[in-house]
């Protein structure tokens, strides 16, 4: 397989265990990726590696570029410091080849779909299993209902039908019929079936079709490795590759036109974008950096999966799993606010006045002992306090000899002393 001339490495391609004296002739990565693998099993591999690591920093304008690209498609809230100093170091790369003109900093309007008869949200490219294209085979139509048959049911009634909501799986009963024939074994002549029991024998093979299904068998073992993305195909003419298992990163790097190299076949293939959408008050915004409704103020925004077909029409993909919305702490009833500087109360609305969480007088005046402009006793470059309560008083700290005497206000001390 030929080797990509410049790829640049997040964690989990350290974490996976990925070959990657096999993918890259020169290999990259940042310091924060570095920090991020702890664990002894990584930390061998990584200093064991049969190749030159490049540990490089991007420019601050590219990561400045490529923070604001991330938030434009949805992906920010998604990213770490580290996830985005790798895109960085990647844009930063592909630009020094190809130069600047070749990414892309804009998300693209439209997003191209591929039409399928599949329900949206019905399941795709499940772990082990592999759910072909349905192929009619010849003479197999469907059956035509006899005069004293029932009559079909109204077209209105298809979306609540089973049947649309889950459509049947195909059948490979022709593929297990090829293995046999090409291993030899003879075929069974197959016997007429009579009229009388051809409703059953109709039910029996809809019984086989739904439990044969979804298995990977030697004859589609190409075709699921091509759908799961486990192709042999090397990447011809990649210049510079990112392998990274984060499908936030590899979203970025589609929309900005960079290569995704993935090291055990979990890669987007199509870029999509996400908004927040209320399932309160079913509004949508744009701006992932939001907590609350920007329209009812509660706090029931989810991300979800948007799609634009070629006329411009907006899909939004939702999920399958009606416990969208957590209901923790609907429950019991909130306990009473708290007051003071190190109070933690719920954020329940946009514009909660929450504190600051400043430092004390003391804590700001303390020295550092490993400063290098540090001065055994009273610096002369110490923080002086004139804003505050005590400042303003004209009150000392109680070292300097002024306030209450008493190291510990909370120490017990005897009031009333027996007489002898």
């Amino acid at each position: 397989m030929a080797r990509v001339p410049h790829v640049v490495a997040d964690t989990g391609a350290f974490l996976s265990a990925a070959p990657l004296q096999d993918i890259a002739e020169a290999l990259y990565t940042v310091p924060e990726v570095l920090s991020e693998i702890r664990d002894r099993p990584a930390r061998r591999r990584l200093a064991a590696l049969p190749c030159e690591l490049r540990v490089r920093r991007p420019r601050p304008e590219l990561l400045r570029l490529v923070t604001e690209f991330s938030k434009k498609t949805g992906d920010y809230p998604s990213l770490s410091a580290a996830d985005l100093q790798v895109l960085a170091l990647t844009c930063q790369l592909q630009a020094e080849i190809d130069g600047p003109g070749c990414l892309r900093w804009e998300p693209q309007d439209k997003v191209r779909l591929s039409s399928t008869p599949r329900h949206p949200e019905a399941p795709l490219h499940l772990a082990g299993f592999h759910l072909p294209a349905k192929h009619k085979p010849a003479g197999k139509g469907p059956r035509q209902p006899g005069p004293g048959s029932a009559s079909a049911p109204p077209e209105g009634d298809e979306f609540g039908s089973f049947l649309y909501w889950r459509p049947p799986l195909p059948s490979i009963e022709e593929e297990l019929r090829e293995l046999l024939a090409i291993s030899g074994s003879p075929e069974p002549p197959e016997e007429p079936r009579s009229s009388a029991d051809g409703a059953s024998a109709g039910e029996e093979e809809e019984d086989e079709e739904s439990d044969d299904e979804g298995w990977i068998t030697p004859s589609n073992l190409k075709q699921a490795q091509q759908d799961t993305g486990h192709c042999d195909t090397a990447p011809i003419g990649v210049q510079v590759g990112c392998v990274t298992t984060d499908f936030a990163m590899q979203n970025v790097l589609l929309q900005m036109g960079l290569h995704v190299l993935a090291v055990n076949g979990m890669l987007i293939r199509r870029a999509r974008s996400y908004i927040l959408r209320c399932h309160g008050c079913f509004r949508t915004t744009s701006d992932m950096t939001k907590v609350f409704c920007p329209h009812c103020g509660n706090k029931t925004l989810k991300k979800v999966a948007v799609s634009v077909s070629d006329d411009g029409t907006l899909h939004m993909h939702f999920s399958r799993n009606p416990k969208v919305l957590n209901p923790r702490g609907l429950r019991y009833p909130l306990p009473a606010p708290q007051g003071g500087k190190h109070a933690n109360n719920p954020h329940l609305v946009e514009d909660q006045r929450f504190p600051q969480q400043r430092l004390s007088r003391k804590a700001r005046q303390k020295t550092n002992v490993f400063d290098p402009d540090y001065l055994a006793g009273a610096s002369p470059f110490a923080e002086n306090d004139v804003h505050s309560r005590a400042a303003h008083l004209h009150l000392r700290d109680a070292a300097l000899g002024a306030g209450r005497r008493r190291l510990n206000p909370n120490a017990v001390t005897k009031k009333f002393v027996k007489r002898r």
